[in-house]
C-alpha cells in the first residue's frame, strides 16, 4: 500500500543554509531577501530565516504577505510578482516593496500609501 505523499521541512536545516548564504553574501556588501514561496505564508519558515540574518522576506502571494505580516509584524516584505490593480491596498498594507510592470498599477499604489501615510517602494520591472 502506497502513503501519501508528504513533504518534511528542517527548520534547522534552512537556518544552516539561511545563514551560511547572509554571511558569506555579507562579506561582498550584498544584504538576502528570503523567498518563502511555495510554503504558503509559513510563519515558521519565515521566522527561522529571520533568524538566520536574512533581511526582508519575499512572496509571490498577496494573501501568503499577509499571514507573514500578521505573524511577523516588523519584517520587511516584498512582493516579488506585479499586482493586480484591485489588490494595491492590500498590497500597501502589508508590503513594503512590490515589484511592478504597469504605470496604472504604480499609481494606484501611490494613492493607497498617501491615504494610508505609508510609503511603499516600487522595483520597476519591464517585461519582454
Amino acid at each position: 500500500m502506497m502513503s501519501a505523499p508528504r513533504l518534511e521541512i528542517d527548520l534547522r536545516k534552512i537556518h544552516h543554509n539561511a545563514r551560511t548564504l547572509v554571511e558569506r553574501l555579507g562579506k561582498r556588501s550584498i544584504s538576502v531577501t528570503g523567498i518563502t514561496k511555495a510554503t504558503l505564508g509559513s510563519a515558521e519558515i519565515a521566522a527561522t530565516l529571520l533568524e538566520a540574518g536574512v533581511k526582508r522576506l519575499g512572496d509571490s502571494r498577496i494573501e501568503n504577505i499577509e499571514a507573514m505580516r500578521s505573524a511577523l509584524s516588523a519584517a520587511e516584505m516584498t512582493l516579488i510578482r506585479s499586482p493586480m490593480l484591485s489588490q494595491a491596498k492590500r498590497v500597501v498594507m502589508s508590503a513594503d516593496v512590490s515589484c511592478n510592470t504597469e504605470i496604472e498599477v504604480i499609481k494606484k499604489l501611490s494613492q493607497e500609501a498617501q491615504k494610508a501615510g505609508r510609503t511603499h517602494g516600487v522595483i520597476l520591472m519591464v517585461e519582454l
